[in-house]
């Protein structure tokens, strides 16, 4: 976790160092979290930064910012910049004298809670949390989502589920992949994903993914398609929209001409995830062969993404087992008969969307194997 940490005393400065290397000591250890990355500025004295130039910075490089200073001096300073709960960074203050850690914003999805809690470890400082499933003792699936890796499409819906836990009621919860442990209090596991309260899938929509899914038991390639509602049917007042947890287990297999552009890559990509019915935030990685592995547009494409880039080797592609769509042309290029599908399929999953060619890209889709848990971490 990226940190960006500012004290306004030369007390509190001092307390701000303790904590980083105290953090950073975590990493070392293993303790908490292992990717601690903790910068120290400080907001008085000569050299002081400038708070509000500070903030916009730490705002956009960081996943964390602490605040080592009075509350109010915090949230003055955030204001300007707080958007969303599914993507404003955790925000946390705590008092120069070290006496209390207090999670302003995003205290589940960003993570605030927790790092309040491990900043008051470090500090000897007392973690006041307010978040009501957490002073109510329950279970709060955005912090589940965030600790399991899942993305959040509909932040909107959180507040839906939580009410409903909050005042003593279920919540069904549907899973295109396994959940290990004992579900929570207060949660069902249904197999109706129509019944849902909160769908864990990999799969954007209500009927997304249905022919995958169906085609995973035959161990064909089908693409998903949308199906639409019979003929003459009355029209119902439509259930509320389930919470959708993002389950990110999809590998993009990618082939491209030299040059192609980012802009090119990324249309293929979303025509691709809207045939087969795929979230976009389900991709974990993109993978291809090893001489695109400069390719500027595609490197773009996975900046811009926020997912890695897997390469083989010619020989490498060669050997992966599974059926795939062969070209002479592309074996004539680059020394084997098909990049994108058989990239996909590298990592060991299994082909879920065959080869589509658009605009001088291709794109195939492999499913891997997830085990979530219901244990936090």
């Amino acid at each position: 976790m990226r940190v960006s940490c500012i004290a306004f005393t030369e007390r509190g400065y001092a307390l701000a160092v303790r904590t980083a290397h105290a953090l950073s000591d975590c990493a070392q250890t293993g303790e908490d979290d292992p990717g601690w990355d903790v910068s120290v500025s400080r907001g008085f004295g000569e050299g002081k930064a400038d708070l509000r130039a500070w903030t916009a910075l730490a705002w956009e490089a960081s996943d964390a910012l602490l605040f080592v200073g009075a509350a109010g001096i915090a949230v003055r300073a955030i204001a300007p910049h707080v958007a969303s709960k599914a993507n404003d960074p955790a925000v946390v203050a705590i008092d120069e004298a070290g006496r209390f850690a207090v999670p302003l914003l995003s205290g589940h999805l960003g993570g605030a809670n927790e790092l309040a809690q491990t900043v008051a470890r470090a500090a000897g400082a007392i973690p006041v949390i307010t978040t009501a499933t957490d002073v109510r003792g329950v279970w709060a699936v955005d912090t589940w989502a965030r600790c399991a890796g899942l993305a959040v499409s509909n932040p909107e819906a959180i507040k839906r589920v939580s009410a409903r836990l909050l005042s003593g009621g279920r919540v069904a919860l549907y899973s295109d992949m396994p959940i290990s442990g004992q579900p929570p209090e207060g949660v069902d596991i249904a197999s109706d994903r129509a019944r849902a309260d909160i769908v864990v899938s990999p799969f954007a929509g209500a009927n997304a993914g249905a022919s995958v899914r169906a085609a995973e038991t035959t161990g064909e390639v089908v693409p998903a398609g949308e199906t639409g509602k019979p003929a003459g049917v009355r029209a119902q007042a439509p259930a509320p929209e389930p919470l959708r947890l993002v389950v990110p287990c999809i590998v993009a297999g990618i082939g491209c001409r030299r040059g192609a552009c980012a802009e090119a890559i990324e249309e293929a990509f979303l025509l691709a995830c809207g045939q087969v019915g795929i979230s976009p935030s389900a991709v974990r990685e993109a993978a291809t062969i090893d001489v695109k592995a400069h390719e500027e547009g595609l490197l773009a494409f996975c900046c811009a993404r926020n997912i890695p880039l897997a390469t083989y080797s010619a020989e490498e592609l060669s050997q992966v087992e599974g059926s795939v769509s062969p070209s002479d042309f592309v074996r004539a290029t680059v020394g084997v008969d098909n990049v994108c599908e058989r990239a996909a399929l590298a990592g060991g999953g299994k082909l879920i969307f065959p080869k589509l060619a658009h605009g001088g890209v291709t794109v195939a889709f492999s499913k891997v194997s997830i085990e979530l848990s219901f244990k936090e971490r």
